[in-house]
């Protein structure tokens, strides 16, 4: 392959060149962007970044009918932590949306901001994620036609992915990069799913490599062992003979159609009239329980945008609904109450009929 021009390289990554005193004009594409992975990942800080985010002291809580959530909350616990499953989305559930007043990325968007990334793809992902964002979260349009649209933005994000020719390791140095945060209280959630050895299932319409690195990076960073007790369900890269994403495999998920990775038969251990916390930031997330025969579902949603016509909607739809981008503090404060000794649960202790608007949780939590 003849060589290429460094056009398409970010200005971050000339620079790491021009430090190494490399001609990058010379070098092959494959060459060069081995050559930014070495130097990134052993020069740059922010390779041992936390990958933890804030606390979140604006977060809301909202509680259209707390009484059905305590008798929810009250069945499941007399049922015990080994009926119960908890089922969440990945991308701005477990994740944040926005630290520091910057928009976090997505499993997407942790390659579409990457330096390691060519400048053609990152433009051709960001105008996708313009075209089709908005239609993911408008309600007002038929779940079967926001079906179609998710799945063809899918298809062409994927294609992209496959032109860019990615390497297990290319992806890993991208989320250390990246502005990926797990929100502040997924360390104690885990913690308590660990200590119960729960089974929790990740169900993303995201790039599953990725969501895999940062769960790698988590487990590092919290001595978290996921093996046994957490699966991740979401659409399969297929790699060449030379390491690199020549394709995809499986059901293509989208988030319309998270339902087809998670069943009876493809996970056993759920059994049939088992419980379920099924979280997520949209109501779309709901779906993913829809062939699992549940009999108590407790639903969270995690509304990462001020909307008040969105909130109607999010508190039709879910039992909870964490506001404003919040923590992760309340959930784990849930399966602590559900599965620990503690009665400690804002939810047993609230007397209010009306909506909890302001989290009670302190920072130091």
């Amino acid at each position: 392959r003849p060589p290429r021009s460094t056009q398409g390289v970010s200005s971050a990554a000339s620079d790491v060149y021009k430090r190494q005193g490399i001609n990058a004009e010379y070098m092959g594409e494959q060459t060069r962007k081995h050559l930014m992975q070495e130097t990134i990942e052993t020069s740059s800080p922010k390779m041992r970044r936390s990958i933890f985010g804030p606390y979140n002291p604006r977060e809301e809580l909202h509680i259209a009918n707390p009484e059905i959530v305590r008798e929810k909350i009250k069945k499941i616990r007399l049922d015990g932590a080994e009926k119960l499953n908890v089922i969440s989305d990945f991308d701005f559930t477990l994740t944040r949306r926005k630290v520091e007043e910057k928009i976090a990325d997505s499993s997407f968007n942790v390659l579409t901001s990457s330096p390691l990334m060519s400048e053609e793809y990152k433009q051709n992902s960001k105008n996708l994620f313009k075209k089709f964002a908005p239609i993911e979260r408008d309600t007002t349009i038929s779940p079967e036609v926001r079906a179609n649209y998710m799945k063809t933005w899918w298809e062409e994000s994927s294609n992209l992915i496959i032109n860019e020719r990615l390497s297990k390791r290319r992806i890993k140095n991208s989320v250390m990069l990246s502005n990926l945060y797990f929100r502040y209280g997924v360390k104690e959630f885990f913690q308590i799913i660990q200590r119960v050895k729960m089974h929790c299932y990740i169900v993303s319409a995201g790039i599953k490599e990725v969501i895999k690195q940062a769960i790698s990076i988590l487990e590092a960073q919290m001595s978290f062992e996921s093996k046994d007790i957490l699966a991740l369900c979401s659409t399969s890269e297929k790699y060449d003979e030379s390491g690199y994403i020549s394709n995809f495999e499986g059901p293509l998920i989208t988030s319309s159609n998270k339902s087809l990775l998670i069943s009876h038969d493809l996970y056993p251990e759920i059994k049939v009239n088992s419980n379920a916390i099924v979280i997520g930031d949209l109501i779309d997330d709901l779906s993913m329980v829809n062939n699992l025969h549940l009999s108590t579902k407790l639903t969270i949603g995690m509304l990462n945008i001020n909307d008040a016509a969105l909130l109607e909607d999010y508190k039709k739809a879910f039992d909870i609904v964490i506001g404003v981008d919040g923590n992760f503090l309340h959930i784990a404060q849930i399966l602590e109450a559900i599965t620990g000794n503690s009665n400690n649960c804002l939810l047993y202790t609230s007397p209010s009929p009306r909506d909890q608007r302001g989290s009670r949780m302190p920072s130091s939590a």
